[in-house]
């Protein structure tokens, strides 16, 4: 699984482009050894110009929009991501400029190609060229503010999660700095920045583990804040939409030591909010840092967690007291659809046996 806009390239602004176009036009100009008398020779060098700077100008522009995946043929998790991280309208406007620019510039090729082939004077062939080049510099200025937005787009949606869509996703949750960081990577792989202060998660941190030859996904997301999602950020976003596309299950993580910054009142508060916006979803609730929260604190959330319905496990993610339970735990809710997802490879594994695909 990969980012849908990896290959996005770099975008160039107008300026830029124009310098590069017409600079490599000189050079295959300077390189080129025309044939015939001096009308004719000015004819073949001029035309070269042109299409030289109108291929150049078309490759560069063509690259990004084959480049670009189309944000409604992404998955939907991807395209709401899109929706929160930029301008989904502009972005598809800005893209939709470029084409009218490349189909312009093509247009204009043709036409003074045409015009020089007819021009019968060095001086006219050479002007006939010029105005060619202000009408493709025109073209280009006129949509430099969408190369520019299409270049920040591509800046912030290359940074996109890589996740894979089809694994059993264990999602974590909760407040800022209680420990989600700490729990994904004590489960998995995954090796994201750990830090003693709120918002270290900038972003969706993923992780994988395997069990009885069964692999699953952890997810950690940002720090949920305890205010409407109308007033969360972007980072806090990502969270939401982690928590509505991806979760088979969320582990919500409580910190009765209060060492977040956040009181229980406040922890509790934001539980109630993701739970009845997501009680579709099979969650399982951790209480963390009991290594070092007051034995009264950690009774008085576990009572709260017992009121719903819910069985909360103690844990430390930071010394791996409960892990096992918890793994256990979440493992027993999710093996089903891992279980599922290991039979269809097995049969598409076993259909390219079949039909001899899997030799060269």
């Amino acid at each position: 699984m990969r980012n849908p806009f990896e290959k996005m390239p770099t975008v160039l602004t107008a300026d830029e482009l124009i310098d590069k176009a017409f600079r490599r036009a000189e050079k295959a100009a300077s390189a080129f050894t025309p044939q015939g008398g001096k009308v004719t020779k000015a004819r073949q060098r001029e035309e070269l110009r042109i299409r030289t700077v109108s291929n150049v100008v078309r490759d560069n522009l063509k690259k990004i929009l084959d480049r670009t995946p189309g944000v409604s043929t992404l998955p939907k998790f991807y395209q709401e991501l899109v929706d929160t991280l930029v301008d989904r309208d502009q972005f598809h406007r800005s893209l939709a400029r470029v084409n009218w620019a490349i189909k312009t510039i093509r247009n204009l090729e043709q036409r003074y190609v045409e015009k020089i082939r007819f021009e019968r004077d060095s001086l006219g062939i050479a002007k006939l060229r010029r105005q060619f080049y202000g009408r493709v510099a025109d073209i280009l200025k006129s949509i430099n503010d969408d190369l520019e937005y299409l270049n920040k787009a591509r800046n912030v949606l290359k940074e996109l999660p890589v996740v894979d869509l089809e694994l059993p996703t264990v999602v974590i949750a909760g407040h800022p700095n209680v420990g989600k960081s700490t729990l994904l990577r004590a489960l998995t792989n995954a090796k994201p920045e750990v830090a003693s202060y709120p918002f270290t998660t900038k972003g969706i941190n993923v992780g994988q583990f395997e069990e009885h030859y069964l692999r699953y996904q952890v997810i950690d997301t940002p720090g949920l804040l305890d205010r409407p999602l109308s007033e969360r950020n972007e980072v806090e976003k990502q969270a939401i939409l982690a928590l509505k596309h991806l979760g088979d299950v969320i582990i919500y993580i409580f910190d009765p030591s209060e060492y977040c910054g956040f009181p229980i009142e406040e922890q509790m508060h934001l539980f109630e909010e993701i739970h009845s916006e997501f009680g579709e979803f099979p969650f399982v609730v951790v209480l963390n840092k009991t290594d070092i929260a007051e034995e009264e604190k950690i009774q008085r959330v576990e009572e709260f967690i017992r009121k719903k319905g819910l069985r909360p496990i103690r844990i430390s993610a930071l010394t791996g007291s409960g892990l096992d339970e918890l793994k256990k735990t979440v493992v027993e809710l999710v093996r089903p659809k891992a279980e599922e997802l290991a039979r269809k490879i097995m049969e598409k594994e076993l259909e390219k046996f079949r039909d001899g695909s899997n030799f060269v």
